[in-house]
């Protein structure tokens, strides 16, 4: 037996649309960035597979699974704290 759609109030379902974009494009920006902007190696790098765990987490962020919210929440902070540092790095 499947559970019935909840229907959320419309500035609520905004947060998660704007959330799901967010995560879009930030799945869109490490590959770039891995890619081609400034890759580790030239060519590109196996760095770019750090995207993998958001976009296996996308299906059910678009879903609007609690779960997955949950789930991309803690996969957040590892991504600022590479961020943090490859910005002093460089």
């Amino acid at each position: 037996m499947t559970p019935k759609p909840v229907a959320l109030p419309p500035d609520v379902a905004r947060w998660l649309r704007s959330g799901v974009a967010l995560v879009t494009a930030l799945i869109l920006l490490q590959l770039l960035w891995e890619l081609v902007l400034a890759p580790v190696r030239p060519g590109g790098s196996w760095l770019a597979l750090k995207a993998l765990p958001l976009a296996l987490a996308w299906p059910g962020l678009a879903r609007g699974s609690p779960r997955a919210r949950f789930v991309v929440l803690l996969l957040l902070l590892p991504y600022f704290a590479e961020a943090m540092t490859r910005a002093v790095a460089e």
